[in-house]
């Protein structure tokens, strides 16, 4: 395998001022109940972004022509959870205030804490799609309220509205916090049938959205590196068709999303590929509905 460039896609740098999109990675990983390895997942996608064609064939276009720029890796604070979550913050913070739309690349669901309570500041209404195989509803989990297993629990506590579709595993205290709260709404799997693209697009109400995606609401037929694999989880063209239906909505206005739980073996996996393809998706997808490219 040849060296391949730190940096998304193997594009050319950019001055700040001339991407919309600047992806964070975020080599987070300390509370990971399952498996480990989530800490290699920002340099494991960027470096198999390496390898995915800038041409985007359905949307006729190439989506890197918007702008983007890979930022420096947070740097992971493994002193206190709660100051990893304020760093992250802070960061995020920095480049909103220039107008950048911030990707972040997952490190454990934790940093998505982080993301979002930058980004609720600057969208006060501001609600999150959470696809994932976990609610992440606890009040605690393994003795720290900053776990994996409660970060959704957290991002309600912001005020923001939290829909996830895709879980097929949650505890009864989780199953009960959801019951009592309003801004809470979950499609569980065994509910999700051939049509649930469309049945969660109803759910979801007009606004500013943030995406969070946890790569383990892939099935681990095609996702098998993640923190925690569940069985009976969802593929590639239907996850797209949900994205492209939700993204490209009128009354839709996505300002920021990530990817985390990926925990790769080596450095450039299937699953990395994958992830990397997702993100590159989701750009080209922000992109053309906010006509910063053209198809055709």
């Amino acid at each position: 395998m040849k060296n391949v460039p730190y940096n998304f896609l193997g594009i050319k740098d950019i001055a700040l001022k001339d991407a919309v999109f600047v992806i964070l990675p975020v080599p987070f990983e300390a509370t990971t109940s399952c498996l480990s390895g989530t800490k290699d997942g920002p340099a494991s996608i960027i470096a198999a972004s390496n390898y995915v064609e800038l041409y985007d064939e359905e949307l006729e276009a190439e989506p890197f022509l918007a702008g983007i720029k890979t930022l420096p890796e947070q740097p992971p604070n493994y002193s206190s959870l709660k100051q990893m979550v304020s760093g992250i913050e802070k960061t995020v913070k920095k480049y909103l205030k220039e107008n950048k739309t911030v990707v972040g690349l997952g490190g454990e669901h934790t940093v998505s804490l982080g993301i979002v309570k930058a980004y609720s500041q600057k969208y006060p209404d501001m609600k999150v799609v959470s696809l994932d195989a976990h609610a992440d509803l606890r009040e605690t989990y393994q003795e720290t309220p900053y776990s994996h297993a409660c970060v959704m629990r957290r991002i309600l506590e912001l005020g923001c509205s939290v829909y996830t579709a895709g879980v097929r595993s949650i505890s009864r205290e989780e199953k009960e916090y959801l019951d009592r709260t309003p801004n809470a709404e979950i499609l569980f799997a065994c509910k999700m049938d051939g049509s649930w693209d469309m049945t969660f697009n109803k759910m979801l109400p007009e606004g500013d959205y943030y995406i969070s995606f946890d790569v383990d609401f892939l099935d681990p037929s095609i996702m098998s590196e993640t923190g925690t694999p569940e069985p009976g989880g969802f593929y590639w063209n239907e996850t797209l068709r949900f994205f492209r239906q939700f993204i490209m909505r009128k009354d839709i206005n996505i300002v920021g999303f990530d990817v985390v739980e990926l925990a790769p073996v080596r450095n450039i996996t299937p699953s990395s590929f994958l992830a990397a393809k997702l993100v590159y998706k989701l750009i080209g997808l922000i992109a053309l509905k906010n006509r910063l490219i053209r198809s055709g």
